[in-house]
């Protein structure tokens, strides 16, 4: 099912979608980025059809999982979301509106601090692409059922580590960076939503916190890199018409200075 299902093996022998980007686009046509609305196109198969946005998916071509959960990271902060409760939890890597609770307006979109670590680890295969996320706890219950984490910080040269209080908050060290929401300790973005943490994670060293490392094997195992991009039709119900999940699609769309991407035209 998941595209490291051949490394699980290995090692067990030794909410509806309605979301801005996840992923950066390719590189936009014209415009400088943050200054005004630039336009790009982007083709991928169809993973996701909601009232005012759709998904689609592509591959972005072969490297480890590390170098995958790092391209990930890098996506997802590029995409400047905010802290919205319950956000990412209904598809993995797709930011959504949410449930009530902190952020939750029924319109903001963001990702919560599981759904943020779930769409890295979904980018680079760890995780099933738009299946379901469950709470902090789950996804570390899954990870070791699945045999591709133990207890413990990871150690050596590359190594990925997640930071869990149980059913309270999650947040990762990706190859020496710490990723998430935040650490508890105030280290993302200002609006608390997901990206690269830059004071340093001192909740890393808190008793509270329970660490699980990605076995080796499995972060230098070759993967795929997915790259997710969501579209927001700018209420035009007639965009979506006829748009059938796993169809192929190529779509123009205008990307505002916050990351938002709404669509032109889809052939």
């Amino acid at each position: 099912m998941r595209r490291l299902a051949s490394i699980v093996c290995a090692l067990s022998g030794a909410l509806a979608l309605s979301s801005s980007a996840f992923a950066s686009p390719p590189t936009p046509a014209t415009g400088p980025a943050g200054t005004k609305p630039v336009t790009g196109t982007a083709s991928g198969t169809v993973i996701g059809v909601g009232a005012r946005s759709f998904a689609i998916e592509s591959d972005e071509g072969r490297m480890t999982v590390v170098n995958a959960l790092t391209d990930a990271a890098n996506l997802v902060t590029e995409g400047d979301f905010p802290y919205v409760y319950g956000g990412g939890h209904a598809q993995a890597g797709i930011a959504s509106i949410g449930v009530k609770g902190p952020g939750y307006n029924g319109r903001r979109i963001g990702f919560d601090c599981s759904g943020s670590v779930a769409a890295v680890l979904a980018g680079a295969g760890v995780w099933e692409t738009t299946s379901g996320v469950p709470n902090d706890d789950g996804i570390i219950v899954q990870l070791l059922h699945e045999h591709l984490i133990a207890r413990g910080a990871g150690r050596g040269a590359s190594e990925v580590t997640l930071y869990d209080d149980p059913g309270v908050h999650i947040f990762m060290n990706i190859d020496g960076r710490f990723f998430g929401t935040s650490d508890g300790g105030g280290g993302g973005n200002p609006a608390g939503g997901a990206g690269w943490l830059d004071d340093g994670a001192p909740d890393a060293t808190s008793h509270v916190y329970k660490r699980y490392h990605l076995l080796l094997p499995v972060i230098h195992e070759q993967t795929t890199f997915q790259r997710i991009l969501t579209f927001q039709t700018g209420g035009r119900a007639s965009v979506t018409h006829g748009l059938e999940l796993g169809s192929d699609v190529h779509v123009g769309y205008t990307q505002a200075p916050n990351g938002r991407m709404t669509v032109v035209g889809v052939s």
